[in-house]
């Protein structure tokens, strides 16, 4: 009987061939059995942003609104010629400086520029001021109140090819009660009807500056009311 063999082999065929196809069936499958062999990505640390590039100091603007918040309530406003030295840009140049002057009702502000090569010293305890009254005064600059108008200023000092803004007043603006208890100066010119009668009237600060060898040079600096006007 030779059909029997064939009968036994080929149970024996199909029990071989699931032992190869059910391994792969679970390999190719879905679900938690398939093992990702992909290589982690490293997380990269964003590249730090360059250091900020120093920049020089700025010199502050003048101060030349009122420190006790008075505004121009009636609206009357200055027109100013500068008389000495006669300027129509109320600027001054030579080989040292260059000076910018801009009077206003609080105060006279001014941006210097050193043109030297060495530093220049603003002496502010040998500058004065001169009121539209004809009175002189000593003059005080940024920093001055109440308590410190009588003391010894400082030295400022302007490097070379430096600017410097500041502003000028005469000290009997601090000599006022408000002065005195921190609520700000008088104004240098009024700002109501008082004005209409200041036409004409002169004042100005004079600024003494230190330049090369020691040597001073002053400028009497003096500005004329041209006229007023309300701004309406």
């Amino acid at each position: 009987m030779r059909r029997v063999p064939v009968a036994v082999l080929r149970p024996l065929a199909f029990v071989a061939l699931a032992a190869v196809l059910v391994p792969l069936a679970a390999g190719c499958g879905g679900g938690g059995g398939r093992v990702n062999t992909a290589p982690a990505s490293t997380p990269t640390t964003p590249a730090e942003p360059p250091p900020p590039v120093a920049q020089p100091p700025v010199a502050p603007a003048p101060q030349t609104v009122p420190t006790d918040d008075r505004l121009l309530s009636t609206g009357w406003k200055y027109r100013f010629d500068m008389i000495s030295p006669p300027n129509s840009n109320f600027g001054v140049t030579n080989r040292r400086v260059y000076l910018y002057f801009r009077p206003d009702t609080s105060s006279v502000g001014f941006q210097l520029e050193n043109r030297l090569g060495v530093p220049i010293q603003i002496y502010w305890d040998e500058c004065t001021f001169l009121d539209i009254y004809g009175r002189s005064w000593k003059a005080v600059h940024r920093g001055a109140n109440y308590q410190t108008k009588d003391l010894p200023q400082e030295v400022t000092y302007v490097q070379p090819g430096a600017k410097y803004a500041d502003f000028l007043i005469p000290v009997d603006l601090l000599n006022t009660p408000d002065a005195a208890s921190g609520r700000g100066t008088k104004l240098l010119l009024p700002t109501d009807l008082g004005a209409q009668s200041l036409v004409g009237k002169i004042f100005g600060p004079t600024l003494v500056l230190g330049v090369e060898s020691g040597e001073r040079e002053v400028f009497e600096v003096r500005f004329k009311v041209a006229s007023v006007y309300q701004d309406r």
